[in-house]
């Protein structure tokens, strides 16, 4: 019988994945803090900046509020060139399924197809806007909100389409503009914070 030189290291296959995802998992874990830790905004999620880009900055939230109420109407009439046009001319989208959109002709042919064919009579619903909204500098905002679907019909969303969002939004012209967005499914592999 044949043995392979290092049969007493290796491990069945099933074994190696559980390995694997446990560390990407833990690594993901030590990210999630640090960043939540050298991040922290204070009490209610909002830092605006002091100084001369208050201004700038305060207009923000009421700004970005207005955007998702329009894209949730969009969403709710399923029209997906009124969801698009919530967004500046040069956005880029990433759905929940690693779907890049580029662009507002593109944005919104596809939000229409998936509108027609996966998500017809559907709810989108805010749940959290925002939960953080941080300003890297004086005409960018960062903001994360948290949503979910709602079945036509149905008061409550889907426990599976509960989602965090991420939005870039600048200052163009007075007005801030949406220029990206990524969408990801919660899955709750990691234990609440401070669980």
């Amino acid at each position: 019988m044949t043995t392979h030189p290092n049969a007493s290291n290796r491990r069945p296959a099933r074994a190696r994945r559980h390995g694997l995802r446990r560390s990407l998992a833990l690594a993901a874990a030590a990210v999630f803090a640090f960043t939540a830790n050298a991040a922290a905004a204070p009490a209610g999620g909002h830092h605006t900046p002091s100084g001369a880009a208050t201004d700038a900055t305060g207009s923000a939230l009421p700004q970005l509020t207005r955007l998702l109420q329009a894209q949730a109407d969009a969403w709710n009439r399923g029209d997906g060139a009124a969801f698009a046009a919530t967004f500046a001319e040069d956005a880029e989208f990433v759905t929940f399924d690693g779907t890049h959109l580029r662009g507002l002709p593109e944005m919104a042919r596809n939000f229409q197809y998936y509108f027609d064919h996966y998500t017809h009579g559907t709810r989108l619903v805010f749940t959290r806007i925002p939960v953080t909204l941080r300003f890297p500098a004086p005409r960018t905002a960062v903001m994360i909100t948290t949503g979910c679907i709602a079945d036509p019909g149905q008061a409550e969303c889907r426990p599976d389409s509960r989602s965090i969002q991420t939005f870039v939004a600048v200052r163009r012209g007075g007005c801030w503009v949406l220029v990206s967005f990524q969408n990801t499914r919660v899955q709750g592999l990691l234990p609440p914070p401070g669980g």
